[in-house]
C-alpha cells in the first residue's frame, strides 16, 4: 500500500467559523486511483465535518448554541476543547477512481473553535492508495 502525507496551511478566524477545504481533499484524491484519505486536524481545539455546502451558516449559527462560548465557570477556552471532542479531529474519506466518495452537494470543513484572528492551523492529509 502506497502512503503519502501532505499538510495544509490554513490562516482562520473565530470563534464557530467554518473554512472548506473540499478542493484540497479533491486534489490529493486526484492523485490515486482507489484508496482512503485520512484527514486530521492538527491541535486540540479544531474540528472537522462533512456538511450541505448550502447550511454553513446554520451550521455557524447552531454551534453557538450547541455550545455557547460564553458563561462558562471555567478559564480560557474550555468550550473550544468541548466542541473539538465532540465534533471530531478527524475524517477518513474513500477514494474510488480518483474522486472524493463524498454525498452530492456536501464540502469538507475546517472548523475554527479559538477566538483569534489570523491564526494558522495545519490540517494533514494522509493518504493510502489500494
Amino acid at each position: 500500500m502506497n502512503e503519502r502525507v501532505k499538510t495544509i496551511r490554513l490562516l482562520t478566524y473565530g470563534p464557530g467559523k467554518l473554512f472548506e477545504i473540499t478542493s484540497h481533499i479533491a486534489c490529493q484524491a486526484k492523485e490515486i486511483k482507489n484508496g482512503v484519505i485520512h484527514v486530521f486536524s492538527k491541535g486540540s481545539t479544531g474540528a472537522l465535518v462533512i456538511i450541505p455546502k448550502d447550511h454553513v451558516e446554520n451550521f455557524e449559527r447552531s454551534l453557538w448554541d450547541l455550545l455557547p462560548v460564553y458563561g462558562w465557570e471555567h478559564p480560557g477556552n474550555a468550550y473550544a476543547h468541548l466542541r473539538s471532542t465532540l465534533i471530531g479531529t478527524s475524517l477518513l474519506i474513500l477514494v474510488k477512481n480518483g474522486e472524493p466518495l463524498l454525498p452530492e452537494n456536501h464540502g469538507v470543513y475546517f472548523i475554527e473553535n479559538q477566538p483569534a484572528n489570523r491564526r494558522e492551523r495545519k490540517i494533514i492529509l494522509i493518504t493510502r492508495e489500494e
